[in-house]
């Protein structure tokens, strides 16, 4: 067989049962979506050196032979391998783990919109896809084929295994136990003793462009922004096409820019978050984050374009999806919420609150911030109080609180006065106060 041009699905087969990340339960025909989805997405990839990608599921092969061989062939020889780890399926996940031990690249996972991701792997990209209503099947064929063709164009290393293994063949002055010391610390809550631990890590290899982005991000987390920008700079020097790194260059560096009050000939972050992007027009992150660059220089309708494209990458993500709503009230001066995004916040405030509701907390504060201005569109002035509140609570920094203060004042800005916002905004002011 010649694997240089297989793509194998990792996936369930038949009908199963899932739970979404409300607790609710579905069954989903994964046969369908393999025949309509994924296989017509795949056969749409063209190689690098020419032809196309030829999708293989072992369910759907008549050799001759055990289907075990066949499969654990097809996890170690096939150029890409597309993994669902929709339903969970303990499969999946077994042939996920072979594959990313036998292979540094060439393996994309995808999920359905609404789908959990376990904790082990929720540090990597799981794209996100939808198998009804139609429309939605063209969006998300075209997602898998761009997925599928930029992985191989690139031939980074998306396999957290031999990432590992390839610091661990690299160390130096025991940087493994350092690495632990950070995970462990990370997992506990202590970002200083992570900091700690990152810093001799990167010592130990200068080099390890991930490692540099690892601790600019915790540096990040603890308002340090100078010496974030520091360690986002070094990832970039180590790895100049790093697309993360610019997009959290630019992020620093407009929150320094902010925090030094505009001043003229000092970088305010716009350069490098338009590199991100330019590297990376799936990271919904970048887009964002631009718009976000964007709003803060008064560049409304530009950040709105930002925002639009960010939650269209992100299949409604709800942080773009907000913002971009209180930037259109801003330029329209009135804030009118149409049908397709009132449906979109219904479908994000579910995934929202399962995150509020677990132990502890998903995406603090920003999570409780989220959904309290949900609730404040749908005119419950007592729910987005009190989750304005928990929001708080939960801040680490007065940056934060301060941040969502002043995405709310957008829309007193614009005329729009909804009950609890004038209150709510005040409450914020003061409480940020307290934590700066």
């Amino acid at each position: 067989m010649e694997y240089t041009n297989i793509c194998f699905a990792i996936m369930p087969f038949g009908k199963k049962e899932v739970v979404d990340d409300k607790g609710e339960r579905r069954m989903v025909d994964f046969d369908s979506i393999y025949a309509n989805v994924f296989e017509p997405a795949i056969k749409e990839v063209t190689l690098p050196e020419g032809g196309s990608l030829v999708p293989r599921r072992t369910d759907k092969d008549f050799f001759s032979g055990d289907i075990s061989q066949e499969m654990f062939e097809y996890l170690e020889y096939s150029r890409m391998a597309l993994t669902d780890i929709t339903s969970l399926n303990p499969n999946v996940f077994y042939e996920l783990g072979v594959r990313h031990r036998a292979r540094q690249s060439g393996t994309v996972i995808f999920r359905q919109l609404v789908a959990k991701i376990p904790f082990d792997i929720n540090q990597i990209k799981a794209f996100p896809y939808e198998y009804e209503p139609e429309a939605q099947v063209r969006e998300s064929k075209k997602l898998i084929t761009r997925v599928l063709s930029e992985s191989l164009q690139q031939n980074r290393i998306d396999s957290p295994v031999q990432r590992a293994l390839l610091v661990q063949r690299n160390e130096r002055s025991g940087i493994e136990t350092d690495l632990k010391d950070a995970e462990n610390a990370i997992r506990v809550g202590d970002r200083l003793k992570a900091i700690a631990a990152y810093r001799k890590a990167v010592a130990a290899d200068a080099g390890n462009n991930l490692l540099h982005l690892r601790l600019g991000l915790l540096l990040k987390d603890e308002g340090r922004w100078p010496e974030a920008l520091e360690a986002f700079n070094k990832a970039i020097a180590a790895a100049p096409t790093y697309a993360e790194a610019y997009r959290e260059k630019g992020i620093a560096e407009n929150k320094l820019y902010q925090k030094a009050g505009k001043p003229a000939g000092m970088p305010d972050g716009l350069a490098p978050l338009r590199k991100a992007v330019e590297l990376n027009p799936d990271d919904y992150d970048a887009h964002a984050s631009l718009g976000g660059a964007l709003k803060r220089a008064g560049q409304f309708r530009e950040a709105l374009a930002a925002y639009e494209r960010a939650a269209d990458v992100s299949h409604g993500h709800s942080y773009p999806l907000l913002n971009a709503i209180k930037l259109k009230a801003q330029l329209d001066g009135k804030l009118e919420i149409d049908g397709k995004r009132r449906l979109l916040l219904k479908r994000v405030e579910r995934s929202l609150r399962a995150q509020v509701a677990s132990d502890p907390p998903y995406d603090p504060p920003w999570s409780f911030f989220d959904l309290a201005e949900i609730r404040l569109y749908d005119g419950d002035k007592d729910d987005f109080l009190s989750l304005a509140g928990r929001g708080v609570e939960h801040a680490a920094h007065g940056w934060q609180v301060d941040t969502f203060r002043e995405s709310l004042q957008l829309l007193l800005d614009a005329g729009v006065d909804l009950p609890g916002l004038r209150e709510g905004i005040e409450m914020l002011r003061e409480q940020a106060a307290y934590l700066q």
